[in-house]
């Protein structure tokens, strides 16, 4: 899957219908492993980047507000605001065998909504160290 291009069937099936600041970790080019099978890390754009064009499937999550979202998201990007009262009720309707990789501004929420999923019991999720902050400097987005 392309970070330009998501395939839209993909989309199709995981896609439904503020600012917050957060302290820079050291850069981290591989994820961290918590236990057996199950993968939650923070990643440097670079990484991100490389996961989301090489993954055969997954679901680019954007947790940031509808109005942040319509600024600019990376393209194929599925978005639930964080701020929903009913965020973690929409988490439980994903599939969580299915690699998610989640984003916000700066990598708070975004890492705070990776730590809820791995408590959901999700297997797999990236969260995008720095957020769309990094991104943008780095990466293309979409309007």
């Amino acid at each position: 899957m392309s970070a330009r291009s998501v395939p839209m069937t993909l989309v199709a099936l995981l896609f439904w219908g503020g600012a917050v600041s957060c302290q820079s970790k050291p850069e981290t080019a591989a994820p961290a492993v918590q236990s057996e099978g199950v993968v939650n890390a923070d990643v440097n754009v670079a990484a991100f980047a490389a996961l989301i064009d090489t993954a055969e499937t997954g679901l680019l999550l954007d947790v940031r507000t509808d109005r942040e979202f319509a600024m600019g998201h990376i393209r194929g990007a599925a978005q639930i605001d964080f701020y929903r009262d009913d965020f973690q009720a929409e988490l439980a309707k994903l599939d969580p065998n299915v690699p998610v990789y989640v984003y916000c501004r700066s990598g708070n929420r975004s890492g705070q909504a990776a730590k809820m999923m791995k408590s959901m019991g999700f297997k797999t999720v990236y969260n995008l160290e720095g957020g769309m902050g990094a991104w943008a400097r780095k990466q293309p987005i979409e309007k």
